[in-house]
């Protein structure tokens, strides 16, 4: 096993301090912000959990205590142009003083800007470019070093590119740190929009209520749709940290300071030991958007969709992997990608899925998705209830009681997810009557409808009405 280190993402748990030196696992720094800042960052305000600075400064100094170093991310990629106002810059000075001040040892950024005003004016504060900036070839690697960086994160896009990686690894005296956690689709065309919405979403002088999470609307769609792009996103398992360090590669980041101390405990664990004997989504991001988070999400109608991803229960099974990192030692992804079935052939091998839970959760991220681009969501053009991507009724008919319970339950569920609720309720409602062979659907092809298909928050209230209406209240 190679001497590599981690960071790792830090939530204002210090059980995630006590933890790491009482496992002695390889930490070399934590990373994390104030729920709001100035500069912003790479997550919304919304999912953060919340601290103070009496917080921050006792859990910094028992990091350095043992000896455990705090990098302070500040990696939105856009302030739109507030660096250049007087009043902002000003209380941006102020925050990178107060940074310092209270014992951080640097900062993660992606604005090149704000790479040279910092190493101008808080020279001990060292620099870590963000993988935000998308640092994806030698020469741009020396630029940020020329800039004042001390530790660069790669674009993950790269990280299945050795030939690259090699070259900036011995090209730099910059540490690389890779992101073996990032879950995200192979190029995704929405990364950069979604660090756009994130990084404003995180600033105090933005509408920060405004955000929706779009971007993972489309991730999610794509995943589960077409389970091969999870094969395809540039996750990088525990078992293959050797290959990097056989280039050069020391330095490992572990994602996630939306999630409890648990979970990262679990990917810190598997990344220490070089070895994850289970389902590789339990340990990277990008998967399990709603649960697992130390907050939910304030839109009602993303949490509710995020919510039944639980029920399309995707594994990537890590056991049957081995191997499949050594195709990329020589293969041209960006080139050829479109050409290449390898990742369909492994998706096929490694990962199972619920079909029916899949179809459950698609009908779901489908729906918000719809009020989204017709701008239901706003009040804007048809609104309709329900309308948009409409039940597919297949021919089949209603019981009257069934449609009359059915409504009624919908008209008691809330006005933002209703539209949501009929469509997805309702066509689980018919599969659920096909699947028993009949053509019309009944009471009880109902009550199964909402048991299996609306997350478990809502679970409590919803067997009050089923029960009320005198409908059945379990599975």
């Amino acid at each position: 096993m190679g001497k590599h280190r981690l960071s790792v993402a830090y939530n204002w748990d210090p059980r995630l301090i006590e933890e790491v030196v009482k496992n002695k696992y390889p930490v070399k720094d934590f990373f994390a912000s104030a729920q709001h800042t100035t500069v912003g960052g790479g997550r919304p305000s919304s999912i953060l959990p919340e601290t103070t600075e009496k917080i921050m400064k006792q859990h910094i100094k028992k990091m350095h205590d043992a000896g455990i170093e705090f990098m302070y991310a500040s990696n939105a990629p856009c302030m739109g142009g507030q660096e250049f106002v007087r009043e902002t810059h000003e209380k941006m000075l102020k925050e990178f003083e107060w940074i310092q001040g209270i014992g951080v040892d640097g900062v993660i950024l992606a604005i090149p800007y704000l790479m040279e005003l910092v190493k101008e004016q808080f020279p001990k504060l060292k620099i870590r470019v963000s993988t935000v900036a998308k640092v994806n070839t030698v020469n741009k690697a020396k630029y940020f070093e020329a800039l004042g960086a001390t530790s660069i994160t790669p674009d993950v896009m790269i990280n299945r590119n050795f030939k690259v990686l090699e070259k900036m690894a011995k090209g730099t005296s910059c540490d690389l740190d890779l992101v073996v956690t990032d879950g995200c689709l192979y190029e995704c065309p929405f990364r950069l929009y979604h660090y756009s919405l994130t990084g404003h979403a995180s600033q105090t002088y933005s509408n920060r209520d405004a955000y929706i999470d779009y971007p993972i609307l489309r991730c999610n769609i794509e995943k589960f749709t077409h389970p091969a792009e999870a094969m395809k996103c540039r996750w990088i398992r525990p078992e293959d940290l050797k290959h990097y360090e056989a280039i050069g590669i020391h330095n490992f980041k572990i994602g996630g300071r939306r999630l409890t101390a648990d979970i990262i405990l679990r990917s810190v664990k598997a990344y220490t030991e070089q070895k994850y004997d289970g389902n590789l989504t339990d340990i990277i991001e990008g998967f399990s958007f709603e649960y697992g988070g130390v907050k939910e999400d304030p839109n009602k109608k993303m949490g509710m969709a995020n919510a039944t991803e639980k029920k399309a229960n995707m594994v990537i099974d890590n056991t049957k992997l081995d191997g499949f990192i050594d195709f990329f030692k020589k293969q041209d992804c960006a080139a050829n990608c479109a050409d290449c079935n390898y990742c369909d052939e492994w998706a096929k091998k490694a990962i199972t899925i619920d079909q029916e839970g899949v179809e459950i959760f698609l009908n779901s991220v489908h729906a918000f998705h719809d009020d989204l681009i017709t701008s239901r969501e706003f009040g804007l053009g048809k609104a309709v209830e329900g309308a948009g991507r409409k039940t597919k009724k297949g021919g089949m008919d209603w019981d009257p009681l069934a449609r009359k319970n059915f409504d009624e339950i919908i008209g008691r569920s809330p006005p933002a997810t209703r539209g949501m609720a009929r469509m997805v309720i309702g066509s689980l409602a018919e599969k659920t009557a096909k699947k028993r062979g009949a053509t019309k659907v009944e009471n009880d092809d109902v009550s199964i409808a909402f048991l299996t298909g609306v997350p478990g928050p809502f679970q409590k209230g919803l067997k009050g009405d089923l029960k009320e209406l005198g409908m059945k209240c379990e599975v």
